[in-house]
């Protein structure tokens, strides 16, 4: 079950894990939301954490209040748990720094290696992973606590919290379908990567112009 899992994974990184916690134990007054757990890094850090079996019918708007609710408190960090995470259940690491411009360039250059020896799948998995990964944050620098889930849902819920325009919405749900290709050995055409190969640099630039100073 989810939440054994959840308990057990935090608990043994040391970490004191309190289910249902009543509102005397929550660190600050969540007016009157009751979280699944209370994971306490330190007395003065630490997670809310709400836990779902599946990642379909989410009320994200409400979590989103929530988790802008749980960040005006430094520290603290409001965190959705599905069943159908793509990311691992620990999540200690509470801090969010900018991505440097070396970071970024050492990545770009690692992708257009790729693309320059005509290693063309690799380098569109390359990038793509890149792009997930700008998503995952931007979400989480949004305070949109969907950075963990499936990454079709995780684009279809930026799109509704109008933090991806249509088009890039459109172009992100375009090249997943592409990504999935190529990632379970479906054959593309070189001239159709190629092209997407330059849509995905495009919308990764874009991604990258999101990020927070």
């Amino acid at each position: 079950m989810i939440h054994t899992k959840v308990v057990e994974c935090y608990s043994s990184q040391g970490y004191e894990v309190i289910r249902q916690p009543h509102a005397h134990q929550l660190p600050f007054n969540l007016n009157a939301y009751s979280p699944d757990l209370l994971v306490k890094i330190s007395e003065s850090q630490g997670l809310i954490v709400a836990i779902k079996d599946r990642a379909n019918n989410l009320e994200v708007a409400h979590y989103r209040t929530l988790a802008q609710r749980v960040a005006e408190h430094s520290g603290w960090r409001f965190l959705l748990i599905t069943g159908e995470d793509a990311t691992p259940i620990a999540e200690e690491d509470i801090a969010d720094d900018k991505l440097t411009r070396s970071q970024i360039l050492h990545r770009k250059e690692r992708i257009a290696k790729l693309i320059s020896i005509g290693e063309h799948e690799p380098a569109f998995l390359s990038l793509w992973i890149f792009a997930e990964v700008l998503m995952r944050r931007h979400a989480r620098q949004a305070l949109i606590p969907i950075d963990r889930l499936p990454t079709i849902l995780m684009i279809h819920h930026l799109y509704d919290q109008s933090e991806i325009s249509i088009d890039q919405f459109e172009r992100a749900i375009a090249l997943n379908e592409i990504r999935n290709r190529v990632a379970h050995g479906f054959p593309v055409k070189s001239i159709n990567l190629n092209e997407a190969i330059e849509k995905l640099l495009n919308l990764v630039d874009e991604f990258i112009a999101m990020e927070k100073p």
